[in-house]
């Protein structure tokens, strides 16, 4: 049975200096260092997530300037075949006037060439109705 005298008091004093001592020696430094290093842990976390939302900033922004950048590449197609399409217009109707040009060159050439013929054919069939009519007649016209 457990009776009540004076070492139990002394057994308490004890405890209660064992315990003061503990805590300077044994819990105070491990509290500290514990402290201490969720301290360093925070700050780690803390540099961890600023470089996290710089390299989301610098992916947003590489993606800013790849959408950019083929944009403009689109845009630039665009104005190239816009350009091409007027030059494309352009020489057709460079290519248009010149046949034109030539065709009303040569329609009057031959236009030329038939009236020279129509008067060759003239002068050579006034001779050869006169010679067929000689013949037909039988007699010198």
């Amino acid at each position: 049975m457990i009776s009540i005298n004076v070492t139990f008091l002394i057994q308490m004093v004890n405890f209660l200096v064992f315990l003061v001592l503990m805590n300077f020696v044994l819990y105070r430094p491990i509290r500290r260092i514990l402290a201490e290093r969720r301290r360093i842990i925070e700050e780690r976390q803390a540099a961890i997530d600023e470089m996290d939302a710089q390299v989301e900033e610098a992916v947003r922004e590489f993606d800013l300037k790849i959408q950019d950048a083929r944009q403009a590449g689109r845009n630039r197609i665009q104005d190239m075949k816009a350009s091409a399409y007027e030059q494309e217009k352009d020489l057709l109707q460079e290519a248009t006037d010149e046949a034109s040009r030539r065709l009303q060159d040569i329609r009057a050439k031959i236009h030329e060439e038939v009236g020279t013929a129509r008067d060759q054919l003239k002068g050579q069939v006034q001779a050869f109705s006169r010679e067929l009519a000689q013949r037909v007649l039988g007699r010198s016209i």
